[in-house]
């Protein structure tokens, strides 16, 4: 089944004109495996380039081009699938591997974040969220934009249901909540343009009294 929520045509050409962060090319990449009308439409997109390229004179290929490609290649192990998570290999490949990823567990709700990508201390990052049947991720307030898509099973949010390769966003200042299909649960990845969230209610008490506390 194909998505019915996509990502915005700015988006797609920004991973098209390789102007996207890598939080943002991976998580394009990943909806793209997901939606094959998307994935033409980035085609589309990169004709103007190969029509450039095509118009360039000629250069011979150095003999030695393939060994080396191959000697690079056959350095790097395949990447290993991750039982239960449900990422494209051309995006674990690109990943630390999973025993690296540090999961967190936000208390009481049956939800857990693993931050996958980086691009600075307290900047753009991409993340794992995973929430279990019926659980909800409690509400919280964007310093930044987020963006983010459904891997597996569904999800509730600000009154749509959302499915497997199904993008959404929240603007920076935006609050809303999550709630997990009942049966399946859900797994998504998001990019926050900024990773610091702040939870509503005693959560959000306990995460400010952990701001106070020495790092």
């Amino acid at each position: 089944m194909k998505p019915d929520t996509h990502p915005p045509s700015e988006r797609l050409l920004a991973y098209a004109t390789g102007a996207a962060d890598v939080p943002l090319r991976l998580l394009v990449e990943t909806h793209l495996s997901f939606c094959p009308d998307c994935a033409s439409a980035v085609g589309r997109l990169g004709e103007p380039g190969a029509t450039v390229l095509r118009a360039m004179p000629e250069q011979p290929v150095p003999p030695d081009l393939f060994g080396r490609i191959w000697a690079e290649a056959s350095r790097h192990a395949p990447p290993r699938p991750v039982e239960g998570v449900p990422l494209p290999a051309s995006v674990l490949a690109e990943l630390r591997p999973a025993e690296q990823w540090r999961w967190h567990t936000v208390p009481g709700s049956g939800s857990r974040t693993a931050r996958l990508v980086s691009e600075s201390p307290g900047g753009c990052g991409l993340f794992l969220v995973h929430i279990e049947a019926g659980a909800r991720f409690p509400r919280h307030a964007h310093e930044g934009g987020e963006e983010g898509m459904v891997l597996a099973g569904g999800v509730w949010d600000r009154g749509r249901y959302l499915e497997a390769g199904d993008w959404n966003s929240a603007p920076a200042g935006s609050r809303h909540e999550l709630r997990a299909d009942p049966v399946e649960g859900c797994w998504a990845l998001v990019r926050e343009e900024c990773e610091h969230v702040r939870f509503s209610g005693w959560r959000g008490v306990l995460q400010r009294a952990a701001s106070l506390l020495p790092h």
